[in-house]
């Protein structure tokens, strides 16, 4: 069965034409074609159909080969483009083809004529798929860019010899540097300030060592004009196929506000104590007077702590809520990208899997730090039923053993007092394990000779070793825990190995009550943390 072929002649001759038609079909080709012998018809001929090949011959009385050629490029008509002519030479056929086209067929070798159509077709057809291709690369790539672009931290990789390989705009925008002038840099790089150069590159080879914390690093960095900045740098290894590190990818946050907020937060702290501090020292002849600075600073302390606790809740909300649906959402569309460059047989495709790979640690990272702070809230009124359940928390969320035992019955107590044994609790729990690498906790609540006490062990570095790193707001917040409901905490090693925290709460009547309706036995202290030599106790 004869095959169809759309051919536009540009011939005045009809013996040629028909010639040319003849060749056509004796290879079982049947052809749809138009004549034309002018310019303005060339034209009317393209727009009314499409055509697979066009056919010139080199010189006609008004119009010619070259300048039909002419015309199709001016209009950027990609067809197979074929001179067929008796009387030129080799030169001009040369010529013609470095002007554009395709192939040229003398009219006493016409037997080339059908070769040479259906080797330009194939050559069209392939240049037509790869400019499709070309073009939903292109759009697929911008539109991949304009999520990177989205994403609100900086975003900066750099092979293994530290050379930006890529950098996000929002990366840009940070450091005042445009793309151009950040790719191919190598360290030390331009938002380095001069003094903060060791420290930077000190954190870096931690990074590449595997030394960093899973927090990421504090650094500073410094705009382009000069100005200097915090920002929290978390740094994961870009690997091929086989698992080799190829680079690194690093997600670039602005803190400085934060950091800001942060020191606000601990000046309005310390003024805070200085001011209760001076307050107390002019009390001490007034019992009365006394009292009333103790249950100010018991009020302003209670409302530390709930301001603390509500920013935690913030903090983890955001990132579950915002941060973590944003992750997901490029995730799946990362995924749809890879898949379609793998249709295309791209090699992209790894990158772009390489990319979702990345995205979804970041976004699994997201998860666990907002389950760290927004961890299960208060909801019970009798101690050891939360006690038992924060242990179920704690064994979920971090995946390690933490059993709950409760000895003797518990007393009646006060909302406020359940409310911050649980809170030591956790804040113990969660730093064992956190910060001291514990793999195993325990907490235990005995009611025993008019003494309620509380007991968190872990089985995680060795004493001192997690009070010395973790020596601050923490432990200060737990002991201010302690002091509010009459309690005493203590802090000291376990054997062979771990921590052991100790809330005691006396239960027989205090000379005083505090502003919560806790037991109080009267007297400011400044917060202490006492530290005592390794028991026999062990996890």
């Amino acid at each position: 069965m004869s095959q169809a072929i759309r051919v536009l002649l540009i011939e005045d001759s009809d013996y040629d034409a028909a010639l040319l038609l003849l060749e056509l079909r004796q290879a079982d080709y049947e052809p749809e074609y138009e004549r034309v012998e002018t310019a303005p018809a060339m034209l009317e001929a393209l727009e009314k159909h499409p055509w697979d090949v066009v056919i010139a011959d080199y010189v006609l009385p008004s119009f010619s080969g070259p300048a039909a050629l002419k015309l199709l490029q001016e209009r950027g008509i990609d067809l197979p483009f074929i001179i067929v002519s008796g009387h030129i030479d080799e030169d001009t056929a040369v010529a013609s083809m470095k002007a554009g086209a395709h192939d040229y067929v003398m009219k006493d070798r016409l037997t080339r004529l059908v070769p040479a159509i259906e080797r330009e077709m194939q050559e069209a057809e392939v240049r037509r798929e790869r400019k499709k291709t070309e073009a939903k690369f292109a759009k697929e790539q911008t539109f991949r860019r304009a999520i990177e672009d989205s994403i609100p931290s900086g975003i900066a990789a750099v092979d293994l010899e530290g050379k930006h390989t890529y950098v996000n705009s929002a990366f840009c925008e940070m450091v005042g540097w445009s793309e151009a002038e950040l790719l191919e840099t190598r360290p030390p790089y331009p938002y380095w300030p001069a003094e903060e150069v060791a420290t930077i590159q000190q954190a870096l080879r931690q990074t590449t060592e595997g030394k960093n914390p899973g927090e990421g690093s504090e650094l500073r960095f410094q705009h382009q004009n000069g100005r200097r900045f915090d920002v929290l740098m978390l740094a994961n290894p870009i690997k091929d196929d086989h698992g080799r590190i190829t680079g690194w990818l690093a997600s670039v946050t602005d803190i400085t506000e934060r950091k800001q907020a942060q020191d606000a937060l601990r000046r309005a702290h310390d003024e805070l104590e200085k001011r209760v501090e001076e307050r107390t020292a002019d009390l001490v002849a007034t019992n009365g007077k006394l009292e009333n600075a103790i249950q100010e600073r018991k009020r302003l302390e209670n409302e530390l702590l709930e301001i603390t606790e509500k920013e935690r809740r913030r903090i983890g909300l955001d990132l579950h809520d915002d941060l973590g649906q944003k992750l997901a959402g490029i995730t799946l569309m990362m995924k749809g990208l890879e898949i379609g460059l793998k249709k295309k047989n791209l090699p992209e495709a790894e990158e772009a899997h390489r990319i979702q790979t990345l995205v979804n640690q970041a976004m699994h990272h997201a998860s666990d730090l907002a389950h760290d702070l927004a961890i299960a809230e208060l909801d019970e009124d009798n101690l050891p039923s939360a006690l038992n359940q924060l242990a179920a928390d704690i064994k979920k969320l971090f995946e390690i053993p933490c059993r709950f035992k409760h000895e003797g019955e518990t007393p009646h107590l006060d909302r406020n007092t359940i409310t911050q044994f649980y809170k030591i609790s956790q804040e113990a729990a969660t730093n064992a394990v956190k910060h001291g690498k514990a793999k195993q906790v325990s907490i235990n609540l005995v009611n025993k000779d008019e003494t309620l006490t509380l007991t968190i062990r872990n089985s995680g570095l060795p004493f001192p070793s997690m009070i010395d790193r973790n020596r601050g707001m923490g432990l200060r917040i737990m002991n201010y825990r302690a002091s509010t409901v009459g309690a005493s905490l203590e802090i000291k090693a376990g054997r062979p190995t771990g921590t052991i925290v100790t809330c005691t709460l006396p239960l027989r009547p205090q000379a005083t009550v505090n502003g919560n309706g806790s037991a109080f036995s009267g007297g400011i202290k400044k917060p202490t943390f006492p530290i005592t030599t390794p028991d026999q106790n062990q996890l």
